[in-house]
């Protein structure tokens, strides 16, 4: 019997179509805030959201594509170490511009509803915070389960012994 609402690789898929769709959800409101309202902060910040969610629908991919056959030499084992060093600089970082625009929109008593607030950088950099620290959990999980998939593939490890100087 085949469970289609809880297994993995469907989870993984519906994950991948949410991380694409807000990706480009995130680009087309980069360019309103950008053109039309002339808000280059917050139209950057929400292009830096949309990098986030392309990088995990990414990881998605990468997943489902290396799912039964993990390789250790593959080039996402070796860039997963920067990829969670970016997602803890983007949380940094977004962390930061999100209480600086909520502190800047709350000292300068900017309405809520306003286009132009602060507010709505504060929501963009929130929603980079939020897009980074997934993109930090997933990359931490996919290492986690690359490893137990080569642990499983190669259940012992053959050493090399090295003969010292005096031994030659």
């Amino acid at each position: 019997m085949v469970r289609l609402c809880c297994s993995k690789p469907v989870m993984t898929r519906i994950a991948l179509g949410y991380a694409t769709l807000s990706s480009f959800l995130f680009v087309s409101a980069a360019l309103v805030f950008g053109i039309k309202y002339q808000l280059y902060t917050v139209a950057m910040w929400a292009t830096i959201a949309a990098l986030y969610a392309l990088s995990v629908s990414g990881l998605h991919w990468v997943r489902i594509r290396t799912e039964h056959r993990p390789n250790p030499n593959s080039i996402v084992s070796q860039i997963l170490p920067a990829i969670l060093l970016v997602g803890v600089c983007g949380m940094v970082f977004s962390l930061g511009i999100t209480f600086y625009a909520l502190a800047k929109a709350i000292t300068l008593k900017e309405s809520l509803t306003d286009v132009t607030s602060h507010y709505i950088l504060g929501v963009w950099g929130f929603m980079s915070l939020k897009w980074s620290f997934y993109l930090f959990q997933l990359s931490r999980n996919h290492a986690r389960v690359f490893v137990a998939e080569t642990e499983d593939a190669a259940p012992f490890v053959v050493e090399e012994v090295i003969p010292e100087a005096d031994e030659v």
